[in-house]
């Protein structure tokens, strides 16, 4: 039963990587979770189950769509970079800062996605009027998006399969990954100023520009998106379903958004990729069926004996570099899914050996910065710049991948090993 389980998961990734006709990502993993159903890897009884541990991840999703959706129809993120080009003063330099400075921001309260998805069409749209060589901003806007999704739990929604598993506070996640994530973004910042910088020498000219969505619907708007990042960090202070203030404020958006007469709802669902919450589903089914056959808990004792070995580092290694291999090899919602069901089998998790806990999700967000194929929201990013005409190369990407992951996956992970040390 493993082989098959096993056989039926990596076949379904497979059709959601390459996508054939008539497929699309959630066509593949439904089909996927209802051969495990039909072969008896999942019974109908844990359909229940399935849908409640997930149900936060589920509106969390649907609420992120949303208000990234508003505040991209009020003008957010075209205002948002035409202030960082007024900031650059005509300074190549200093623009690319200025880049990176606002995709982390986006990254921390927004998410990962809406930094990749969003942003990056804006920022390549404006270098383009410029006459600026376009690879080091559109190379940062993918790269930040993945390298500071793990400042907050809500930075990344993979974050989110670890933090409801096993209950992380706020404060305790903070301890362990906030120095990691400001290490990995100084090192991300500075190899990107050394790999680009024939390409910055130039500087340029800036031209007056129409400002953007300044009427009362832009401004009220950007009020709640404020609201949102408090609300965001008190949620997960307090230890409450991070659903709860992004569901909130789609509403409000909403309702603003229909009280200014900005509503279009076929605009809205056109805009809106709501397969991705049948993939979460259906993902989330699937990984249920290699828990049934026993796989999740084998590579869980794994690591069990590695830590019992005195090899504390060593399993930290092993899960923050394997979890990042593997989210290139089958993306990396489904190895976080597998990632959070093998460390529940391991002894003493929410104790001493919780630093593997943050090890996993450094693997899982850093780990698509050295494949196009390691989260959908780059390989997304990658489409959405060949249809505005910009033939990025997957090589192209994984060059400077290869240059930068594995030194910032290193030493965040030795930073976290420390870290727990000193917690401990």
């Amino acid at each position: 039963m493993l082989w098959l389980a096993l056989s039926i998961f990596i076949a379904t990734i497979l059709l959601v990587i390459f996508k054939p006709r008539p497929f699309n990502e959630a066509g593949a993993i439904c089909l996927g979770a209802i051969l495990m159903f039909i072969l008896g890897l999942v019974p109908l009884s844990n359909i229940s189950q399935i849908f409640s541990a997930n149900l936060n991840i589920l509106l969390f999703f649907l609420g992120l769509m949303l208000v990234s959706y508003f505040a991209e129809l009020s003008g957010f993120f075209n205002s948002a970079v035409n202030l960082a080009l007024k900031l650059s003063g005509g300074s190549s330099w200093r623009l690319l800062g200025l880049v990176f400075a606002l995709g982390i921001v986006i990254t921390m309260f927004m998410s990962n996605d809406a930094t990749a998805l969003l942003l990056t069409p804006v920022v390549f749209m404006l270098v383009s009027r410029y006459g600026l060589k376009p690879l080091p901003y559109i190379f940062a806007c993918a790269f930040v998006a993945n390298t500071a999704s793990f400042i907050f739990p809500f930075s990344n929604p993979v974050n989110l399969l670890a933090v409801d598993k096993f209950n992380l506070s706020l404060g305790e996640y903070t301890t362990y990954m906030l120095i990691p994530s400001i290490l990995a973004i100084t090192i991300t910042i500075a190899i990107f100023y050394v790999v680009f910088r024939h390409d910055l020498r130039t500087g340029f000219s800036l031209v007056e520009t129409k400002a953007v969505a300044s009427d009362r619907f832009s401004h009220s708007v950007r009020l709640v998106l404020i609201f949102l990042a408090a609300a965001c960090l008190l949620t997960s202070f307090m230890g409450w379903p991070l659903a709860i203030p992004l569901m909130l404020t789609a509403f409000i958006l909403l309702g603003i958004t229909s009280f200014y007469k900005k509503l279009d709802f076929n605009h809205l669902k056109h805009s809106v990729a709501w397969s991705i919450l049948p993939f979460v589903l259906g993902l989330a089914f699937m990984v249920n069926g290699l828990e049934n056959t026993g796989l999740t808990a084998t590579l869980g004792n794994f690591l069990s004996n590695t830590l019992a070995d005195g090899g504390q580092l060593e399993a930290g290694l092993i899960t923050s570099f394997g979890t990042a291999i593997g989210s290139n090899l089958i993306n990396n919602w489904p190895m976080m899914m597998v990632s959070v069901s093998s460390l529940s089998a391991v002894s003493d998790i929410g104790g001493a050996n919780s630093g593997l806990i943050y090890q996993a999700i450094l693997g899982a967000d850093l780990g698509p910065n050295l494949l196009i194929m390691g989260s959908l929201s780059t390989m997304l990013w990658l489409i959405l710049l060949r249809k505005r005409g910009l033939a990025i190369k997957p090589m192209e990407f994984t060059k400077l991948g290869l240059t930068i992951t594995p030194l910032v996956l290193l030493v965040s992970t030795l930073a976290i090993f420390q870290l727990g040390k000193l917690s401990s």
